[in-house]
């Protein structure tokens, strides 16, 4: 089991440049990096959205000079590295906060060149769109880098990278209440029906008279060139049907994301209920597409941020459920979006008294699970007990001693 947000306590914030971008900022206008060019198109040429909607817009880079490099990372899990703008400046608020100066990901960088290379932006998680209407948005990002900027991360005071693209449209029309229980619903029992490790597929009758082919010739341990030949002939079947299992196993993970992001994206009550009780239930293993992250950042989507306050702490004090490090994220964010409207990417501001009252609320949370304990069962204590053992909070169970 991972620890609690008690990690976000103790990494230092100065690591990166968190953007909380004002409403009412006005967008760079120079390009993405010198010698490189880049633009905003719609998604799939989808320009309208009904209220609630997973919103994408397609950052699209291209250079005419080779040294560059496109960051095309779109971990779900992870904070946005990308700053959205919108006009006008009612209809909607900033909900969450964007992640500038984050470490890159190798196996996601893609070389810049002639041809386009498009990364999807996902505006639902730093924006929440409050009202139908008729919106520009443009997105600043630092994704594009020079060979020489590959390592070097944005200074705290700017982000020299970062200057927003052009505009894109986009009409939002209301979603009708009824229609909206319906999908969260639909979308709460195919999550239910996918948890877990997938089971393998059935094997058709062709692949299990090929799987026994193969057992019986490497059985048989014959090299003659007669086995050797039958071997090359079973081979092409045999990476075939592991390239359909193998891709009926990623269809199956992306309908899963995709069914939680849009869930995540909902901003009714229902919603709200069915993003806690999935946030609460998910276990830290077994799980081969977790979703819990992608719920958590799906609450600032959410408009009756007191009922869900409410919800995410009676599933905190409720023995039934592991005090994950997913559920108590989404305690966290809950506390602030309903007092400050903004969830924040780290747990205070840096100062010394923002730390001590982190550490305060955080021991708190922890002293409530300790008061679970006794109406705990098995093995739920004893998974409990032990991620008490492994915090780097003081509590009961580990014996550490600071001064707050």
């Amino acid at each position: 089991m991972r620890q609690f947000a008690w990690k976000l306590i103790v990494v230092a914030p100065f690591l990166a440049c968190v953007w909380c971008v004002a409403q009412d900022a006005v967008p760079g206008t120079a390009s993405a990096a010198s010698g490189a060019a880049v633009k905003l198109e719609a998604h799939n040429g989808q320009t309208q959205f009904k209220l609630g909607d997973p919103i994408v817009v397609d950052l699209v880079f291209t250079s005419a000079a080779s040294g560059y490099s496109v960051d095309t990372d779109v971990n779900p899990y992870q904070p946005s590295g990308d700053i959205v703008y919108v006009s006008p400046d009612d209809g909607w608020e900033r909900s969450q906060q964007s992640q500038s100066g984050k470490g890159l990901n190798g196996d996601a960088l893609r070389t810049l060149g002639s041809e386009p290379v498009r990364v999807p932006v996902l505006i639902n998680r730093t924006i929440l769109f409050e009202q139908p209407g008729h919106y520009e948005v443009s997105v600043a990002s630092e994704r594009v880098r020079s060979t020489s900027t590959l390592v070097r991360l944005s200074p705290i005071e700017d982000c020299a990278p970062c200057a927003a693209t052009n505009a894109v449209g986009i009409e939002i029309v209301a979603r009708d209440a009824t229609e909206e229980i319906e999908l969260v619903a639909s979308l709460s029992r195919e999550l239910e029906e996918t948890k877990g490790q997938a089971p393998p597929p059935e094997l058709t009758e062709s692949q299990k008279k090929t799987m026994q082919e193969v057992e019986a010739q490497l059985i048989s341990g014959d090299q003659s060139e007669e086995g050797q030949k039958r071997m090359k002939e079973l081979l092409p079947k045999l990476n075939e049907m592991l390239a359909e299992r193998m891709a009926a196993d990623e269809k199956r993970h992306a309908d899963r994301l995709l069914a939680a992001q849009r869930l995540a994206c909902l901003e009714g009550e229902e919603a709200i209920r069915a993003k806690v009780h999935l946030i609460a239930e998910e276990k830290e293993s077994g799980e081969d597409t977790p979703i819990g992250l992608i719920l958590v950042n799906g609450l600032p989507s959410s408009h009756n941020r007191q009922l869900q306050l409410n919800l995410l702490e009676a599933a905190w004090r409720d023995p039934n459920n592991l005090p994950t490090y997913e559920l108590h994220e989404a305690l966290r964010a809950a506390r602030e979006l309903a007092r400050d409207g903004m969830a924040r990417v780290f747990e205070f501001d840096g100062s010394e008294e923002g730390r001590k009252a982190a550490v305060r609320q955080y021991q708190a949370d922890l002293d409530v699970i300790i008061g679970t304990l006794p109406q705990r069962a098995e093995p739920n204590r004893t998974e409990a007990i032990q991620n008490l053992k492994r915090l780097g909070v003081p509590n009961p169970f580990n014996q550490r001693t600071v001064n707050p």
